[in-house]
């Protein structure tokens, strides 16, 4: 248990938000007034989220199955271990601007107090990709979370095995110090074979969310372009990337769709429907010359529609511009030709998105492949997991009493046939309580 949970009333965690430390210098004479300073802050704060399945298991299979395995058992451990993956996922790449009814994760929230400048804790690697060749990108990370005051913190490496692979190959001597003698210290060497567990004492988390595992199935489309003014912005060509999160992170990218505008007011993307995808990356630019690894994030969108009460429905496969889409943010008219906020056919909602792209995620590039070996762009995060000044609380509210401290609970529900169904359900958001002492690095490659 990494996060730690709290409980809260209601559906709504409220909290500080630390923006900045009190004022320095506290010199003063004896006999001197104190003057009175505090901390930056914003009292802010976030909307509990229902994250749930339901699911059942026949009362016939119960029986059939009863003397050599306890099948109810096994089906509510397979719906917990899907939970799970949806939490992992959300607590890493969730986005409540781009799906209101999922909770704001890692990948939005670091770097999102810069609202202009550069983004000192959030790092884009250059098209393509880099492969660390010494450990120096491990320390930067950690020397600025030492700066921002989180030497003490609890905190943690999130990264791929792969990478992990990389930085035990690179540490190819480890100095272990073994006991503490009055003539000093003891120590022997050990000359490579050694799998890291943590680096300067801060543990490493192997995940697959940071390794890219498939690739979004084909390039997107341009199905219309309408009218005849220059709501676009005027004549250039479009470069379009897409990429989908789902429960093993960020996919590799799309192919790139180029497609030449004159004087449109809306654009048309369309692409096909990737299975398990939550959200949708959308990348694009308009520089000239453009070409593969040239497009930065521009808007974040759900994978589906909902009907009135919040229901899955329709998987969105189109998305209307009616701004330039090159900039970050454009404004999204239509999904699946239907308005935003319209109902559908069949009780499908168009979502309303705004500003879905943070400042801090404007710069980010498309996960792509590259290298002698065809080795995917990767993420690597520090998070820092102090509660106040870091990003390790999740508030949760919960009325039934769980096993999980709240994070997940499993209830049975009515039996109206010949089966029994349950739910699995999570009422709970991830708080940042400061998020400047974590920090995201994308783009770095083991080959």
């Amino acid at each position: 248990m990494m996060i730690v949970p709290k409980k809260v009333a209601g559906k709504y965690a409220e909290f500080n938000r630390v923006t900045a430390l009190p004022a320095a210098n506290g010199l003063m004479g004896d006999g001197a007034t104190t003057p009175v300073t505090q901390s930056s802050y914003v009292r802010t704060g976030r909307n509990l989220k229902v994250l749930r399945r339901k699911g059942a298991v026949t009362v016939f299979l119960q029986d059939a199955s009863r003397d050599y395995i306890d099948v109810t058992a096994q089906e509510m451990e397979n719906f917990l271990t899907a939970h799970v993956f949806d939490m992992n996922m959300l607590n890493v790449f969730g986005s409540e601007a781009a799906n209101a009814y999922s909770w704001t994760g890692l990948d939005s929230l670091i770097g999102s107090l810069t609202l202009s400048g550069t983004v000192p804790n959030r790092v884009n690697q250059v098209a393509g990709g880099a492969v660390p060749t010494n450990l120096k990108f491990l320390d930067d990370m950690l020397d600025y979370n030492t700066r921002k005051q989180g030497a003490r913190h609890r905190k943690a490496w999130i990264m791929s095995p792969e990478m992990v692979s990389l930085v035990s190959r690179i540490l190819t001597n480890v100095r272990l110090v073994q006991n503490q003698r009055s003539d000093g210290l003891q120590s022997i060497e050990i000359n490579g074979g050694w799998r890291l567990q943590t680096y300067r004492n801060v543990p490493i988390i192997e995940s697959r969310l940071c390794r890219p595992q498939f690739t979004f199935s084909a390039a997107p489309t341009n199905t219309a372009k309408t009218g005849s003014g220059s709501g676009l912005g005027g004549a250039t060509t479009l470069y379009f990337v897409m990429s989908y999160i789902g429960w093993d992170g960020e996919s590799i990218a799309s192919a790139e769709l180029s497609t030449a505008i004159t004087t449109e007011d809306t654009f048309t993307l369309t692409f096909t429907e990737q299975t398990g995808a939550a959200f949708y990356k959308i990348y694009c630019t308009n520089t000239a010359g453009g070409g593969t690894g040239a497009e930065k994030l521009v808007a974040i969108i759900p994978a589906k529609l909902y009907t009135t009460d919040g229901t899955p429905n329709d998987a969105v496969v189109s998305v209307q511009f009616t701004t330039n889409p090159a900039t970050r943010n454009p404004t999204i008219a239509q999904m699946n030709g239907v308005a935003v906020g319209v109902a559908t056919a069949n009780g499908g909602v168009v979502p309303s998105i705004t500003a879905s792209v943070p400042f801090c995620m404007a710069g980010d590039v498309p996960l792509t492949v590259g290298g002698n070996n065809s080795q995917p762009m990767e993420i690597v995060v520090l998070w820092d997991l102090d509660e106040i000044q870091g990003m390790g609380r999740f508030a949760y509210t919960n009325t039934e009493g769980s096993r999980f401290k709240g994070l997940a609970t499993m209830e049975p529900l009515a039996k109206t046939d010949d089966n029994l169904p349950f739910l699995v359900k999570t009422y709970g958001t991830l708080i940042d309580g400061f998020e400047q002492t974590s920090f995201m690095n994308r783009g770095l490659r083991v080959a």
